[in-house]
């Protein structure tokens, strides 16, 4: 659909500067894009994914009870009780929770990736952050005016290392809920990790990210991405030092 076609439709529905300002904005269809090609040497990295076996590995332990069973041989009956309803078995069950339990997301050869997704996210935590007159377009633009794929890194889940902590146990609002600490485990990968964990192999990342050349500066760009691999970050457990990253090729 034509952009002025869309920004009638807006406006029709009584909201004009929206419709303005779409208006401004160049159709993607119109404009040809261009690809940046962008290897960085990202130091640490952790994915922390939740998957929607996660998802279904809870629900089964929350409908079950067994979480509330005051032992093992409890837990148990309340899981196999509850399965059998299900029309499943504690095979079904085991091979769900190695689902849930992995640490990356991985291409067609199993070597690791960083999504589309976390490359998108870091853009917009880019342009969100990063003072205006760097800014190589508005954070609400990014998904319109660049165009980032997945990043290969060429890294095996066999290569990662384990960062663990205890943590504080917080209810959704913040709150604590106990005085004991829990144990919490991520994989990581990356040559620079925080100073508590091991260095393990470098990371070299290659991806694209094609560009509106109406409305994004490659230069901008560039000098934006080198700031975001300092400051912002990529991945999960970014406040905790993960996720940094040096551009080393970029054109």
């Amino acid at each position: 659909m034509r952009s002025d076609a869309h920004a009638t439709a807006v406006a029709s529905d009584g909201v004009g500067a929206v419709a303005i300002a779409t208006a401004n904005v160049p159709n993607q269809k119109d404009t040809d894009m261009t690809t940046i090609n962008v290897t960085a040497h990202v130091h640490s990295y952790i994915a922390h994914p939740y998957w929607p076996e996660r998802e279904r590995l809870i629900n089964i332990q929350k409908e079950s009870g067994m979480n509330r069973a005051r032992s093992a041989a409890n837990r148990r009956k309340a899981l196999e009780e509850y399965l059998r309803g299900e029309g499943m078995t504690l095979a079904d069950y085991d091979a769900l929770v190695a689902l849930a339990d992995r640490q990356f997301y991985t291409d067609d050869d199993g070597l690791i990736v960083v999504p589309k997704k976390h490359v998108d996210g870091m853009l917009v935590a880019m342009c969100d952050s990063i003072r205006s007159a760097s800014r190589p377009c508005p954070p609400d633009m990014v998904r319109t005016v660049l165009r980032a794929s997945a990043w290969s890194t060429g890294i095996a889940e066999t290569d990662a290392g384990w960062w663990e902590r205890y943590a504080v146990v917080s209810s959704g609002t913040g709150a604590r809920l106990s005085n004991q600490r829990a144990l919490r485990r991520n994989a990581y990968i990356g040559d620079q990790p925080p100073a508590e964990v091991d260095a393990l192999k470098r990371i070299e990342a290659h991806g694209v990210i094609d560009i509106n050349p109406e409305m994004v500066r490659p230069e901008t760009l560039k000098k934006a991405l080198e700031w975001a691999g300092e400051w912002v970050g990529i991945g999960a457990s970014r406040k905790m030092g993960f996720g940094r990253f040096t551009i080393t090729e970029f054109g």
